[in-house]
């Protein structure tokens, strides 16, 4: 009996603080207020048809971007992954190795053929057109632009496009480096570039709360 008393004690304690917050303030954001406090995930996902399967995430960048930023695509499609494995419930992604062991042997022409090699429910594909680390040539300002599409492997087509992504990070101005240490600065910029474009790509296929997605899209921390 005190067991369950105490459950339902620790259950009420969220609500009672949003009550709390509704009475303290005024006006019509109080509602939106509690509702934020009790789901701070505010923007809901725009495709859901992950959840309970087995995903293969890739990348297929543009010939020339392959040849200048090599490696950009094997790290974005992990990154999303990461990501997708951390947010979507009972997702399982195929491990980025398996994937890079099938891409070394094999031509990427055909979702299908790929889904079914890696035994994926599904296949979401990272079509990356635009991939850029510079601003002149003493600024770091990351550029991008992909479009993202899910293939339905069993089904043997394209369920979701997502809209066509344009990034640019920091939005307002480039991040200074010391020629002195300029590999390092460009090596830690593209990491963290990579994971703000694995963002945004990712927040197609869960909630979550678009005032923390602000501080990552917006402020440039070394």
């Amino acid at each position: 009996m005190h067991r369950a008393f105490r459950s339902l004690f620790c259950s009420l304690i969220p609500l009672a603080f949003a009550v709390v917050c509704l009475v303290a303030l005024p006006g019509c954001t109080m509602l939106a207020t509690g509702l934020w406090i009790m789901n701070p995930n505010d923007r809901a996902a725009l495709y859901t048809g992950l959840k309970k399967s087995r995903v293969a995430v890739v990348c297929r960048p543009h010939t020339a971007l392959a040849l200048q930023h090599y490696g950009a695509d094997r790290d974005l499609a992990a990154a999303v992954a990461r990501k997708l494995q951390e947010h979507v419930k009972d997702i399982e992604c195929v491990d980025a190795e398996d994937i890079l062991d099938w891409r070394d042997a094999h031509q990427l022409d055909s979702l299908a053929e790929f889904g079914r090699a890696m035994q994926a429910d599904t296949v979401v594909a990272i079509d990356l057109s635009d991939f850029k680390l510079y601003q002149g040539k003493s600024m770091l300002q990351g550029t991008a632009s992909a479009e993202v599409t899910v293939f339905n492997v069993p089904k043997d087509h394209t369920v979701y496009n997502a809209e066509p992504l344009e990034v640019v990070y920091p939005p307002e101005n480039g991040v200074p480096f010391d020629l002195a240490s300029q590999k390092n600065a460009e090596n830690r910029f593209r990491k963290r570039f990579i994971n703000v474009l694995a963002d945004q790509i990712s927040r197609n296929f869960y909630a979550y709360d678009s005032r923390e997605a602000l501080k990552i899209d917006r402020f440039y921390i070394e």
